[in-house]
């Protein structure tokens, strides 16, 4: 019986991951969805600092902002943060 199992031991197993058909399509239509939303609320957090920081609220004001700018630099790199973490 100890033979057996040095036969089976020889035989090379490959087995290469393939994503189901339309995978990729649908994959790349949700990311293109986060990525318009992602602009929207950029562009949303924007204009409500600059409100309230016109409007007298400057600590809001400051931090809408800001984050406004720093969601703006993410998504300008998007294609390569998400191809750095894709691989």
């Amino acid at each position: 019986m100890e033979h057996m199992w040095f036969l089976f031991a020889q035989i090379p197993i490959t087995v290469t991951a393939a994503p189901p058909p339309g995978v990729g399509g649908a994959v790349s239509a949700i990311l293109s969805w986060v990525y318009w939303v992602a602009w929207v609320a950029v562009a949303a957090a924007f204009m409500i600092g600059a409100f309230s920081w016109a409007t007298g609220n400057e600590e809001r004001g400051k931090k809408f902002v800001t984050g406004g700018v720093i969601g703006a630099i993410i998504l300008i790199f998007w294609t390569a943060i998400l191809g750095g973490l894709g691989g």
